[in-house]
């Protein structure tokens, strides 16, 4: 007798221990799992700035990324101011195979004028020749369809870029330039013809020494010397 109501009373409180649990479970929630590793939601730190998506592009005002560039390509026609037309093409003093000074071969008549770079212009059988400025040592300047053919110069202030000039003498004018062959006009005259790419220089010989330079497109320039041909 004694015996069954110990059972019946650990009975009672079993069940009582279960409709505690119960009621436990109904007040606090379970706990959600949290992965390790998981990245930060709106309160964790912001993502860099500046990188694209894959295949997006940055988003504005990001920095550039090694390789972009920061400038924009310069505007067509810009860069330093330009002078007036016709001068600046060399120096006052050196005739080379382009040019003397402002009278760079090829430039044309009218932009020489009108930078009044030249005077009267006289014309005969289609060429025209004028002289420039005595800055230049008055160069005799010959035009063949409006644009400029020939520069001479018979005057001891001007040289040509190795630094012969007139009176240098033929041997040592030779020596600078020894790749020259010597020209024979119609009459007899001689002079060291040497080209420069596709113009040259021509140096009249008179007693063993440079008495007049020319320059000007080197075909145009031989025949001109030795057959009186052209401008």
């Amino acid at each position: 007798m004694r015996h069954r109501r110990v059972a019946l009373a650990v009975a009672a409180l079993t069940l009582l221990g279960v409709a505690a649990c119960g009621d436990d479970s109904d007040d606090k929630g379970t706990p959600a799992f949290v992965t390790p590793g998981a990245s930060a939601g709106p309160s964790g730190p912001a993502a860099p700035t500046g990188s694209a998506a894959p295949g997006g592009s940055a988003s504005p005002g990001a920095k550039p990324t090694e390789g972009t560039a920061t400038q924009k390509p310069p505007k067509k026609g810009g860069g330093a101011n330009q002078g007036p037309v016709g001068r600046g093409a060399g120096e006052s003093g050196v005739l080379s195979s382009a040019g003397l000074g402002p009278y760079a071969l090829g430039v044309a008549q009218s932009e020489l004028k009108s930078a009044a770079l030249i005077g009267t212009v006289s014309t005969e059988q289609g060429c025209g020749t004028a002289k420039g400025l005595s800055e230049y040592a008055r160069p005799t300047l010959a035009f063949s369809g409006g644009k400029l053919q020939r520069i001479a110069v018979t005057s001891t202030a001007v040289t040509t870029p190795t630094g012969a000039k007139v009176g240098t003498s033929y041997p040592k004018l030779k020596g600078m330039y020894p790749s020259g062959k010597q020209l024979d006009n119609w009459v007899g005259a001689k002079a060291w013809f040497t080209l420069d790419g596709g113009n040259a220089l021509l140096f009249r010989i008179e007693k063993d020494k440079v008495a007049g330079i020319e320059a000007g497109p080197g075909q145009t320039l031989q025949f001109h010397y030795t057959d009186k041909q052209g401008c």
